[in-house]
């Protein structure tokens, strides 16, 4: 018998070489889902004719959306949502933890089969925040960290390559806070529109770039747009504007969200439901923390208009054809897209319609919570005018649950004689198609 340091180490040379050559459990899914056996993503390689590593991401998906996003799942499995939608959305929670995986589930298993990649996004963003904040507020205190503005005066990038010669112009890029982007966003459209009344002809984006450089001078107190005037006069700094829709819902007064229960998160034990949710004209839609808001409204520049929306159940109207902002807000509250068929633009900046044509000399209250309905402007022309084609136009009203419609919807007529109901979840055929007949009996 040799050493026993000798045999102890060749059979560990061994065990680990084993270890290495043999399979191993691979962790596809996200927290709480099985792991894999590494030799089965070949079985599946080797039956559809690719590469190892498109069938990991395959296996990886199916496993994410069997185990954690069941109602997902189960809508692929009964045809109404596309295979390549499901993974999409796979492939977004894959990091979120179990809880917050099964809020998305939840919250887009109904309209799967259209939501578009960025609203999947700001579902997923709204999780994250929801039941990980810690992990969060620190990945957005270490983006508020990346934040510059670089330029690049002394980049030899703004010599023509070609002729040698300066093109006297240098390239500017940064990183900045939302609310600061809003700002100069706004400023430099303000600006530039400003040019084109003092008669420069150049294109948008020529005067995008010579707006900055009236914002910097003004900030000198000196402003080229004053012609024939050399006249310096104090600056006066723009405060920054915050306005803040309140909306106070069952969720926020239970806990519970949409009859599943109380969303709180095992590890922290939160609901979440005290992130704010943007729904301002010019700003991003999506969820943000409160955290952020805070740096927001806590800057002396700042001036803060909250907005409340109390009871979006209530009826309110008016006898005149323009409704008060109390109508315009509960609106555009109740219905935050336009309600036009499948359009998901803001309904902050969308026009407000009446379903019922204003009468002049009709009845009062006409203008109402329930007759009013936001239609961004092109849909609100397509509503209002007449089709060339079939000399007919665009129509709707809303439901009637008495005659089993679903409630708080509208339904559309097209031209051409298809309807759609529309809700806050989306856009459906109307009626719902019939079920298709089952196999023959005898038959696979």
């Amino acid at each position: 018998m040799g050493d026993p340091i000798t045999v102890l180490g060749e059979w560990h040379d061994a065990a680990y070489a084993e270890a290495l050559a043999g399979d191993h459990f691979l962790e596809l899914g996200g927290p709480g889902a099985p792991v894999v056996a590494e030799f089965c993503i070949g079985e599946v390689a080797a039956a559809r004719g690719c590469s190892f590593d498109a069938a990991r991401r395959l296996v990886g998906d199916a496993v994410e959306l069997r185990w954690r996003l069941p109602r997902v799942h189960a809508r692929i499995v009964a045809g109404e949502v596309d295979v390549w939608r499901g993974r999409r959305i796979a492939q977004a929670t894959r990091t979120l933890t179990y809880e917050a995986a099964g809020f998305v589930d939840r919250h887009v298993a109904y309209v799967a089969g259209k939501a578009t990649g960025a609203e999947v996004d700001r579902l997923v963003a709204e999780a994250a925040a929801r039941f990980d904040p810690e992990t969060t507020e620190a990945e957005r205190a270490e983006a508020d960290g990346g934040r510059h503005l670089t330029i690049d005066l002394n980049d030899l990038a703004f010599a023509d390559p070609l002729t040698g010669t300066l093109r006297g112009t240098v390239d500017v890029h940064g990183t900045l806070d939302l609310a600061d982007a809003l700002d100069l966003e706004r400023t430099v459209a303000h600006v530039a529109r400003q040019l084109v009344d003092l008669g420069c002809d150049q294109d948008i984006d020529v005067r995008r770039s010579l707006a900055l450089g009236e914002i910097a001078r003004r900030c000198d107190g000196v402003s080229t747009l004053e012609y024939g005037t050399d006249e310096k006069r104090p600056v006066q700094r723009t405060r920054r504007q915050v306005v803040l829709f309140v909306h106070l819902d069952q969720a926020a007064i239970t806990g519970t969200l949409n009859g599943f229960g109380p969303d709180i998160d095992a590890c922290s034990g939160t609901t979440g439901i005290d992130l704010a949710r943007l729904d301002t004209p010019g700003m991003p839609r999506g969820a943000v923390t409160a955290e952020q808001v805070q740096a927001w409204c806590g800057s002396p520049d700042s001036t803060v208009t909250v907005k409340p929306v109390v009871d979006l159940n209530a009826h309110d109207a008016v006898n005149g054809y323009t409704p008060p902002d109390r109508i315009a807000d509960h609106v555009r509250t109740r219905w935050p897209r336009c309600v036009f068929p499948s359009c998901t633009r803001s309904s902050r900046t969308a026009d407000l319609d009446h379903c019922e044509a204003y009468e002049q000399d009709g009845p009062p209250g006409q203008t109402s919570t329930r007759n009013l309905f936001p239609l961004c402007r092109r849909h609100h022309r397509m509503k209002t005018h007449r089709e060339m084609r079939t000399d007919k136009r665009w129509t709707y009203r809303p439901t009637d649950p008495t005659a089993g419609e679903p409630p708080n919807a509208l339904i559309w007529t097209s031209p051409m004689g298809r309807h759609y109901l529309v809700d806050r979840d989306g856009t459906r055929p109307w009626p719902p198609p019939e079920p298709g007949p089952g196999p023959e009996p005898g038959t696979a």
